[in-house]
């Protein structure tokens, strides 16, 4: 028998190389359309996930409820959500999470919206609200009414996604709908209805983030410094090429260059010294944890000893 050659003999070895190589899935990250998360969004067109050697997809979804359910039923390894949805998604039961990221907070990106014949918010009361009761809406309409003497009971509560929120509004199905970019920017632009609350409100309260699974984070043990230097990189081509920057995140989210250009007027974006800021003295993150969990325990959405969620802060190296 004729022996192999050595070109035969190369090719084999790597054939026998590529069948043993084991290719690792990207962290999947579900994601909606909101003027934080973007950045992510830019991040990935512009190559910078590929440039630094993060080992991520972002997932696009409709909402944050979608964002959360698709976590919870195990479809991705992480979300970008408000804390809400990450406390919650924990309390039901989904495989351990960290938080490890912290986009922005909300300075009146998030809103609650009325017809004009409502005037403020304690004109709500005995009304029919739409919200997403299962996600951040429940949390900003409790915090909306307790500032103006009511709670939850003194209103109608309808669970409403996000993308039949301004139908329901045109059709008088509900009388007011808590919102968020780009829905919100489409439904204010309709004469008869007005913005009878924002996030503006309550600084700080509103703390959007990003959250990986524990086992993802352990087969990965660099992704969450590769994550953050990603982030700054975003940052950075935002600030020096903003108008290519926002056309790629506004045609994602659908509204026109200028609405997007609003909406990051009302959003505190938080660059890598901020975030060290918040990994290396998390109280603000740790009392935001427990205000919500608070709201969902009192809504009955979860029964469960809130101070434990404190723990879902990463405390790894950035």
């Amino acid at each position: 028998m004729k022996p192999p050659s050595l070109l035969g003999i190369f090719f084999i070895v790597i054939f026998l190389y590529a069948c043993g190589k084991k290719e690792v899935s990207p962290v999947e990250i579900a994601i909606n359309p909101w003027p934080g998360y973007e950045f992510l969004f830019l991040a990935e067109q512009k190559g910078f996930f590929k440039e630094i050697g993060l080992n991520a997809k972002l997932i696009q979804l409709g909402s944050l409820s979608d964002a959360q359910r698709s976590y919870v039923n195990g479809y991705t390894d992480g979300l970008a959500s408000t804390v809400i949805e990450a406390v919650q998604a924990q309390a039901l039961g989904s495989s351990p999470l960290e938080i490890v990221l912290v986009p922005d907070y909300s300075d009146g990106g998030d809103v609650i919206i009325a017809r004009k014949e409502l005037s403020n918010i304690s004109a709500l009361k005995g009304k029919n609200i739409g919200c997403e009761v299962s996600s951040l809406g429940i949390f900003l309409l409790q915090r909306a009414l307790a500032k103006a003497g009511l709670n939850l009971s003194d209103v109608n509560i309808i669970n409403v996604e996000q993308i039949n929120g301004e139908r329901l509004m045109q059709d008088k199905k509900i009388d007011a709908f808590v919102s968020y970019p780009p829905v919100s920017i489409s439904i204010l632009k309709q004469d008869e209805f007005h913005k009878v609350f924002s996030s503006a409100e309550i600084p700080k309260e509103i703390i959007d983030t990003i959250s990986i699974s524990k086992k993802a984070l352990a087969q990965n043990p660099d992704f969450v410094p590769k994550l953050h230097k990603v982030w700054q990189m975003a940052l950075d081509y935002y600030q020096q090429h903003p108008e290519d920057a926002i056309k790629i995140m506004s045609q994602r989210e659908g509204i026109s260059p200028s609405d997007f250009a609003g909406v990051l007027s009302d959003l505190k974006l938080i660059n890598t010294k901020g975030q060290k800021e918040i990994f290396q003295s998390p109280e603000t993150l740790q009392q935001s944890i427990i205000e919500v969990c608070k709201t969902l325990v009192d809504i009955d959405a979860i029964d469960t000893d809130c101070e434990q969620y404190t723990k879902l802060i990463y405390k790894g190296v950035l």
